[in-house]
Order: structure tokens, then C-alpha cells, then sequence
């Protein structure tokens, strides 16, 4: 019997994430954390001579959620235009996942025409707390993960009998 390599589990501290809003590329210094959720809707399918339903995918959302330090106002200046303009400005983020002391390697996706969704910090003080924090939501239209960059499965994954 074979086990994990400890190893192997990823760090969620090493990783890289980046912006890019109206052309420009903002390197994400400020993010403290960062998740992208894919959820599948699903249709109920009532099927002739059977008490359980079946259930069909009919749709797919990208959600993703970041956690920002407030030092740059990017954000405040895609609400601004949709203010100004009546226009949503989209923007792409950039992710990768790499813990140099696993096996598994590195993980890149790309999320094009995100959206913001939800509130916007646009100014924040308060004598007793700490750090400004802002929690960005948005969805993607779209993703790509990288063609050479993905999660490579352990062999003590894959090379495990099936029992008979």
C-alpha cells in the first residue's frame, strides 16, 4: 500500500496572482488571499418507469473571490468609469499556485472577462482596528489553465489495483 508524500501538500502561501484592468498589468502584492470556484448547475430530468430523477448539467459559473490589503484604488477606478460611462469595465486575472518542495509542480489558470459583483470599498477608517481590507467578487466568462503548468498526479495515485 502506497501513501501521500507530505510533501505534496501544496503551500497556499506560494503563489503569484495578477490583474489586468484597461491594459494595464498590476502585480497583486497586496492580495491576501485569493479563490476561484467553478459550480455546475444542474437540471432535474423526470425519467418514465423511475421513482429517482435523473440530473443533466445545464450551465457553469466562474466565481472568484479575493481578499486585498486597500493600497491601490484599481478597483475604485473600474467603478468610477461604470459611473461615468454606464459601462462595467472587464479585466483578467492571472493565478499561480508553486510550492517548490512537492512533486506536483505548478498550477497556472487564467480568468478572462471578470466581473466585478458586489461591493466596492471606496473609503474606510476606524480608530480601533487594524488593516484595510477589501473582499473583491467577481465572476469570469471564461478560463484557461495553462497547457505546461498543471498539477502533475503522484504515481501513488494512479498506479493503485482495483480491487476484484
Amino acid at each position: 500500500m502506497s501513501f501521500m508524500n507530505p510533501n505534496d501538500a501544496p503551500s497556499s502561501r506560494l503563489a503569484t496572482l495578477y490583474c489586468i484592468v484597461g491594459g494595464q498589468r498590476y502585480g497583486m502584492l497586496n492580495a491576501k488571499n485569493f479563490e476561484a470556484k467553478a459550480n455546475v448547475s444542474l437540471a432535474d430530468v423526470p425519467i418514465l418507469g423511475k421513482t429517482i430523477k435523473g440530473k443533466k448539467p445545464n450551465g457553469l459559473e466562474i466565481k472568484l473571490k479575493m481578499t486585498l490589503y486597500k493600497c491601490s484604488e484599481m478597483f475604485d477606478e473600474v467603478i468610477e468609469e461604470y459611473k461615468n460611462t454606464g459601462v462595467l469595465p472587464t479585466f483578467t486575472v492571472e493565478v499561480a499556485a508553486s510550492d517548490p518542495a512537492t512533486t506536483i509542480g505548478t498550477s497556472e489558470k487564467n480568468y478572462y472577462e471578470c466581473i466585478i459583483d458586489g461591493d466596492v470599498l471606496l473609503s474606510s477608517f476606524d480608530a480601533d482596528g487594524d488593516f484595510i481590507e477589501q473582499d473583491i467578487e467577481c465572476y469570469a466568462m471564461d478560463y484557461a489553465s495553462s497547457a505546461k503548468n498543471k498539477y502533475k498526479t503522484p504515481d501513488y495515485m494512479t498506479n493503485v489495483e482495483q480491487k476484484k
